[in-house]
């Protein structure tokens, strides 16, 4: 390397040194009083004038003028004047004058310093702070220094004190008789040196005031500085730390430098300061303020990234109080805001529990030139590796994976929950976000790895191992993922050690974590017991809840102490398992190796066990624990009466250890029989339904031979453990879970401990039992009927409404089943009620606080004669004559009809006509109406008289007939018929209509019979030998010609028109009239005996009897020829 010459003089040349001269001070010392007007001048060697020297004062006391000047050989120097005005608050302060040397190599540059103390002098004046804020129950560290006046300095020797008193002029401390002060503390500086700084211990609320400094000494120098007072003030909590820069706003990629800077008003103990998260190294310095106080600072430096984006980045103050009393902690945050171009924020991995929820805390950026595109419209999206959409924001519920997006899009929020995640959802996802403009972006470069699990991850608990002496206050910390905010884990302790903190904190990656803290003092008792945490997680979709647990053994020193049960109770013939551990001091903690033993005395003081010689001991044993490891527990065989006594623990070592533990004595008692089990709850009232958990506890001093506990009765699956008391006895323990129910109610639920002795003798049983108070709603409800058998209608019968119920039945009601509704009939638990009014089923409802119940559908057996007796009849409408009609007989009756028998009803008359049920006729035999009549033991019932609707074709009936006189003819025509026949008048083959020649009148007699006239004026004008009646309906027709002949006088003229011939003619109508009176004759008899019921009445629609009527001997008879 090229190296520059410094010439000196013109004869010679000297190397340069590796490090620059000092700067020169001028003046080198400071030495003037309060008001002086300063200027120090630091000058600097300036040999390479490319790379002049900078120069810097600390501190800053005021503008300083730099110039390069020349010295008388023409070398350079560079020089910084500054004036500033001497004040008490600069004396004793460091003065210093720095110079950089910026190299031409572009090596390293070179600083080097030269300082001075200042020394300010005052008349009689204190520089301490105008105010303290301290913490209570810690100290204070008052900076202090005085100045007094020049001719009094040489009094300042050791007898000289310093006093504090108050605003009332009491003297609180006095640095002579420090611990006797009110207020007790050390003086730390040196009245010599005119410093009083002191330090006051254990400042408590009452203490805040306005203090003042007072100076004693042995002579003449005594004086109160009352014109500056120092105001303290004593807070609950300190103040809480600042935080340089206190907004952080940078892009992704700035290196930034955090401060955090908290007050340190007790020198001795100092805030520590905790950045969370940790964002990387950070430097802890003390620092001075103005003041002379202190402050405790902490840097961290970082690379600001997207990870920190929204994160809240915290300094905790923690401070320890020098009275032992619990911390105090404070904290300051600020939200870092770092810009980066479309890039999401969000953990990597999460592990959720199957059947639970996620939500993923997410944040992401992107170009400025799109933000003002985030709006209401926009959406997000998560995608599967497959890139499949499974959650949609804008449809959430019909998302593959249902969910919501909990975080504001408009604020670059993204934070999601997915609900009840399933194994299928293990998969890798990434945001998509969608506006309805041109921003649409996947953020696919970031994926979250999304795992589903069975079973949570376990806690964690921080420390992870407790080794402390007795008297320490311990904080264990439990912390447990919290992937699902709205099902949280709950974490528990065992034991219960004290008051435990819960909060759910944010990890880095903003997921969160279920935390708990739990302070205590740790105690010998504390010792080799196992701490566990375990976290119990409700599923979101409602299956069995998860639970997991971590845990630690502590270990916890102590002096000289033995700890282990105070009493314990054994079985006679049976052994005893002493747990103990111990205690020794640290300088023996060597001494614990292979040859050490354990005795045990009696209160006597005398040895009855010996672990080196067990079996030749008083009482038989071996020693179970391991005495290297502090654990003397130690298990007597086959214990007696005579063995009941007090005991302790002597332990010997081949060096130095030896030592009796007899501060502490066990007391066994030796019993013939075992203590009785006990039962957790020891009582039990519950409601049906109710998950019950009945535990049955008993101890089990000798493990070898631990208690079986069986359940009378047999309530369902039961698991039994052994468990460890707090004083590390065991106990055995059956818990046996079931479902409460009627049938429990009033049990007697017992659990039976059994001992087998260690010695062989019979073994010991002993039992605890509770009554099961179940609270049940009314169960088996039933109905009695009296009288029980068959009851004769409207006889009284009584129902009474059975329940079983706890509490008992406070309503009865009863009702009646018509078909499908209930009808209210009454109330109470006996009903007396009239057979016949039961018309129906009924039942009974019993009621109490907790529920109802019915009985089943009961029937009352009341017995009466037939009622409602009825005829049904098949076909039910009309019918063709001659068909076969079924009769059926219906009729309710108790007991049930025996005899079924039919009647035709002719008039008065009652006419048998058959028996059965059921009865088929032809149509045509009926000759009337009917009935059926139903019979069983009690009596019997008849039914309505019924008719048959029979169809028939019309008939002319026989009472046809026709009355001539000398100047009209009136012909008269019956027809009977169904459907209702119609008639019509017909001659010469023509129908004949109502006109002035031939007057008709019909006549509607009933339903099936009809009458027509027919009325002829000057029937001798015509002939009317082929008049003709005619009837028809739907089913057919008939006839019946009138033959009406001329046999009055007027025949001469026939006789003229016949001839000769007309005697023979007039024999001819003879013959044929006796002939035609004759076969009538017969025809009405044989109509008569077949139509001999039917009466020519007008409600008879079956048959019709033909009846002659008689003749008027003054009419003409007219001879009448069957159809």
């Amino acid at each position: 390397m090229e190296k520059n010459y410094i010439f000196t003089d013109s004869s010679k040349c000297t190397f340069p040194p590796d490090d620059p001269p000092r700067p020169t001070l001028t003046p080198s010392t400071l030495e003037v009083e309060e008001g002086t007007s300063v200027s120090l001048k630091c000058s600097a060697p300036a040999p390479c004038l490319s790379h002049s020297p900078t120069l810097t004062w600390t501190p800053s006391l005021g503008h300083n003028q730099e110039t390069l000047e020349e010295n008388q050989d023409k070398t350079k120097v560079k020089t910084s004047v500054v004036n500033f005005t001497a004040s008490h608050l600069h004396h004793r302060q460091e003065i210093s004058c720095t110079a950089v040397y910026n190299k031409q190599d572009g090596s390293t540059e070179s600083s080097v310093s030269t300082s001075l103390t200042a020394d300010i002098s005052c008349p009689f004046k204190v520089t301490m702070p105008q105010t303290v804020e301290v913490l209570r129950g810690s100290c204070v560290t008052i900076p202090c220094s005085f100045d007094i006046k020049a001719n009094f300095r040489s009094n300042l020797d050791r007898t000289c004190k310093a006093m504090w008193k108050n605003e009332q002029r009491t003297v609180v401390f006095d640095s002579s008789n420090p611990q006797l002060s009110t207020i007790k503390g050390k003086l730390t500086g040196d009245l010599i040196k005119t410093d009083c700084t002191t330090t006051l211990n254990n400042m408590q609320p009452e203490h805040s005031n306005r203090y003042y400094l007072r100076l004693e000494c042995d002579n003449p120098l005594k004086y109160d500085f009352n014109q500056q007072k120092l105001d303290i003030s004593v807070k609950n909590d300190p103040l809480r730390p600042t935080l340089t820069p206190s907004t952080l706003e940078v892009k992704e990629g700035t290196s930034v430098s955090l401060k955090c800077s908290a007050p340190a008003p007790c020198l001795s103990h100092p805030p520590t300061l905790t950045w969370t998260p940790s964002l990387g190294h950070s430097q802890e310095t003390l620092e001075e303020n103005q003041d002379k106080t202190k402050v405790k600072t902490s840097v961290v430096t970082f690379t600001a990234s997207h990870l920190h984006h929204r994160q809240e980045i915290s300094c905790t103050a923690v401070y320890n109080k020098q009275d032992g009393s619990t911390e105090s902690s404070v904290s300051t945050s600020l939200t870092a805001d770092i810009s980066c171009p479309f890039k999401v924020i969000m953990p990597q991995t999460i592990e959720v529990l199957k059947g639970s929820c996620v939500t993923i805390p997410c944040s992401f950026d992107i170009k400025d030139e799109f933000k003002s595109n985030l709006d209401g419209t926009c959406k997000a999206m998560w995608k599967n590796d497959q890139d499949v959409v499974v959650f949609d924001s804008s449809y959430p519920q019909l998302s593959t994976i249902k969910g919501n997006l909990t975080g504001d899009l408009t604020k670059r929020d993204c934070t999601t929950t997915l609900n009840n995640m399933q194994s299928e959802h293990s998969n890798k996802y990434y945001l998509r976000l969608e506006c309805n403009n041109k921003l649409k972006h996947n953020f696919n470069e970031q994926k979250l790895d999304i795992t589903v699990k069975d079973d949570p991850l376990r806690p964690t608990l921080t420390p992870s191992t407790l080794e402390v002496e007795e008297g320490t206050s311990v904080s264990l910390k439990c912390s447990a993922p919290a992937p699902c905010l709205s099902h949280p884990p709950t974490l528990t302790w065992t034991p219960s050690l004290g008051h435990s903190q819960e909060t759910l904190e944010e990890n880095q990656d903003k997921t969160k974590v279920k935390t708990s803290v739990v302070t205590f003092t740790a105690s010998h008792l504390h010792h080799r017991q196992e701490i566990s945490c375990t976290a119990v997680y409700n599923k979101q979709d409602g299956s069995t809840e998860s639970s997991v647990s971590t845990s630690l053994t502590a270990d916890i020193s102590c002096p000289f102490k033995v700890i282990m049960p105070q009493t314990i109770e054994v079985l006679k013939g049976s052994s005893v398992t002493i747990p103990c551990s111990f205690c020794i001091t640290a300088d023996f903690r060597s001494n614990l190796d292979g040859t050490c033993k354990a005795m045990w005395k009696n209160d006597q003081g005398t040895v009855v066990f010996d672990s080196s010689n067990p079996q030749s001991s008083t009482i038989k044993g071996n020693l179970t624990g391991d005495l290297t490891k502090r654990d003397c527990t130690t298990t007597l065989n086959n214990m007696q009466p005579e063995h009941s006594n007090k005991y302790y623990l002597r332990m010997e070592c081949d060096k130095r250890l030896k030592h009796n533990f007899n501060e502490q004595k066990l007391d066994i008692s030796v019993k013939d029989d075992p203590h009785r089990p006990t039962l957790t709850p020891s009582t039990l009232e519950v409601e049906e339904g109710t998950s019950v958990s009945l535990k049955c506890s008993a101890p089990a001093p000798c493990l070898s031979h631990p208690p079986t506990l069986t359940w009378t009765p047999s309530l369902g699956h039961s698991q039994e453990t052994l468990e460890e008391n707090q004083d590390k006895t065991k106990v055995k323990t059956s818990v046996v879970t079931f479902t409460a129910s009627h049938l429990h109610h009033r049990q007697e639920i017992s659990c039976t401990a059994v001992y087998n002795k260690q010695d062989g003798s019979t073994e010991s049983s002993v039992s605890t039992s509770l009554t099961a108070d179940i609270s049940y709603s009314p169960k088996h409800t039933t109905v009695s009927v009296s009288p029980s058998g068959p009851v004769p209608e409207d006889s009284t019968v009584t129902l009474t409404c059975s329940s079983t119920a706890n509490p008992a039945v406070r309503n009865y009601t009863w009702y009646r089943a018509d078909g499908g509704q209930e009808t209210f009939i009454g109330t109470g638990r006996v009903l007396n009620i009239e057979a016949s009014e039961v018309s129906g089923p009924f039942f009974c409802k019993a009621e109490n606080d907790l529920g109802a119940g019915r009985s089943n559908i009961s029937q009352i057996d009341v017995q009466y004669s037939p009622k409602h007796t009825t005829v049904s009849v098949s076909p039910s409408g009309p019918v063709p004559e001659d068909s076969t009609v079924t009769l059926t007989c219906s009729s309710t009756a108790n007991p049930a009809v025996r005899n079924y028998t039919w009647y035709r009803a002719d008039g008065g008359q009652e006419t048998f006509i058959g028996t059965g049920r059921v009865l088929n006729i032809k149509a045509s035999e009926v000759s009337g109406p009917f009935f059926c009549k139903a019979e069983n033991d009690l009596g019997a019932g008849r039914s309505h008289i019924s008719q048959i609707d029979v169809l028939f074709a019309p008939q002319i009936l026989p009472s046809f007939y026709c009355i001539k006189t000398a100047d009209q003819l009136n012909c008269s025509c019956e027809t009977v018929g169904k459907p209702s026949p119609s008639l019509q008048w017909y001659l010469d083959g023509l129908p004949v209509n109502h006109s002035d020649k031939f007057a008709i009148s019909n006549e509607l007699l009933n339903e099936t019979r009809l009458k027509i006239i027919i009325t002829v004026n000057q029937p001798q004008e015509r002939d009317l030998s082929t008049l003709l009646c005619r009837s028809s309906n739907s089913l057919g027709s008939a006839s019946q010609p009138f033959y009406v002949l001329q046999t009055s006088a007027e025949s001469q003229g026939l006789e003229q028109h016949c001839g000769p011939y007309s005697g023979i003619l007039l024999l001819a109508v003879a013959g044929v009239s006796l002939s035609v009176n004759v076969l009538y004759t017969i025809y009405v008899v044989f109509l008569w005996k077949g139509r001999k019921s039917v009466k020519p009445k007008e409600e008879d629609m079956t048959y019709m009897s033909l009846d002659r009527r008689d003749t008027s001997p003054e009419y003409d008879v007219i001879a009448q020829t069957p159809r």
